[in-house]
């Protein structure tokens, strides 16, 4: 049996599908790693508002790890959240209109078989 042929209109669906695919999961990848790395700046901050403000402790900045104080490294975490917070409510909202033209993109894909 002969597999039909698609049209050019078809073929550009299709093409265009794959991409909005490949797409959809990129963004998934950085949702996720934002959402770990989210994750990782709550513990830090849940660990150091049990630190006495005089505590001693170090930040790494690539290799190297430098000396300073709790409230700098807080004030520096809770920017980290924030931004964390507005990329991951960003990349949801891709995500969400992605899926959903994903989905129209796939029924006319059905439709026309």
């Amino acid at each position: 049996m002969a597999t039909p042929q698609l049209s050019p209109e078809q073929q550009e669906d299709f093409q265009r599908f794959n991409q909005l695919v490949q797409q959809l999961e990129a963004i998934r990848m950085n949702l996720q790693q934002m959402e770990l790395e989210k994750r990782d700046t709550d513990i830090a901050l849940k660990e150091l508002k049990n630190m006495d403000a005089s505590a001693v402790i170090y930040r790494s900045a690539g290799r190297l790890l430098f000396q300073t104080n709790v409230e700098d490294v807080k004030e520096k975490l809770v920017e980290e959240q924030e931004k964390n917070e507005v990329k991951i409510t960003s990349l949801t909202n891709r995500e969400k209109k992605l899926v959903d033209t994903v989905k129209e993109l796939q029924a006319k894909l059905m439709g026309k078989q």
